[in-house]
């Protein structure tokens, strides 16, 4: 069933969450381990209070490990103390995000602490086009243009839009762009968690809708290469920053 077209959203109606533990199996203790003076953590943290839409008291920190909750306590946020269930691998909608039905809001937009690059303008471009749009969920991607092949059929997925003759040069700059996923930017409708939805069924336009933010914002800390090549990409974005003041 296709969804149901929403109203223009409330933005005091919105919890903005950032959800993180520190049992990380590829990088332990990523959350407060040391990154370039700082910790994931805190980074997120700062980026969301820094944006001039977002209602502090509508700040929720989903957490269960004391080291994060110490830190969170020195920005006297909300803390939603997360059950050790929701902290395990494959776990259900509801248990993972049980906070859905445990606070009094109708919309969600999560940030993952995951990706230290992104900025607080694009947080709030995102926030802004969620809450204006009648889309029920919202999730970030980045344009992409590579060549992209069914292996065992031997053909491209996209479609390349110029002659025959470039497309044996492998010539990217003809090629109709694919979108990918990634993982900093999250919104949706509270209710829909019930119904085992996440953002949207995937099945239908803007269900959920996209939205497109830049390559670079978009670095996702998942592995330790991740990690240090992470420090790096952030201490040239503070150096720009403090250039820029």
């Amino acid at each position: 069933m296709k969804a149901a077209v929403q109203n223009m959203k409330k933005i005091e109606k919105t919890a903005f969450i950032i959800q993180a533990r520190t049992q990380s199996k590829r990088i332990p203790n990523k959350m407060i381990k040391d990154f370039s003076g700082s910790n994931l953590f805190e980074i997120a943290i700062n980026k969301i209070l820094s944006s001039k839409i977002i209602p502090r008291e509508n700040i929720y920190l989903s957490i269960l490990d004391d080291e994060l909750i110490n830190i969170a306590q020195k920005y006297n946020l909300n803390i939603f103390k997360r059950s050790e269930e929701s902290t395990r691998e494959r776990v259900p909608l509801q248990k993972l995000f049980e906070w859905h039905n445990k606070i009094d809001y109708d919309h969600y937009v999560i940030l993952s602490a995951c990706c230290p690059l992104i900025t607080t303008q694009t947080i709030e471009e995102f926030i802004d086009r969620f809450i204006n749009s009648s889309s029920r969920g919202m999730l970030s991607v980045v344009e992409k243009k590579h060549f992209m092949f069914d292996f065992k059929n031997h053909q491209m997925l996209n479609n390349y839009l110029g002659e025959e003759k470039y497309l044996r040069t492998l010539e990217t700059k003809l090629l109709e762009p694919i979108y990918e996923a990634v993982g900093c930017l999250y919104a949706g409708t509270m209710s829909d968690f019930e119904k085992n939805i996440y953002m949207g069924t995937f099945r239908f336009k803007n269900d959920p809708e996209f939205y497109t933010m830049n390559e670079e914002e978009s670095f996702d800390i998942d592995y330790p290469w991740q990690f240090e090549v992470g420090k790096i990409l952030y201490k040239k974005y503070l150096t720009e920053r403090e250039n820029n003041e």
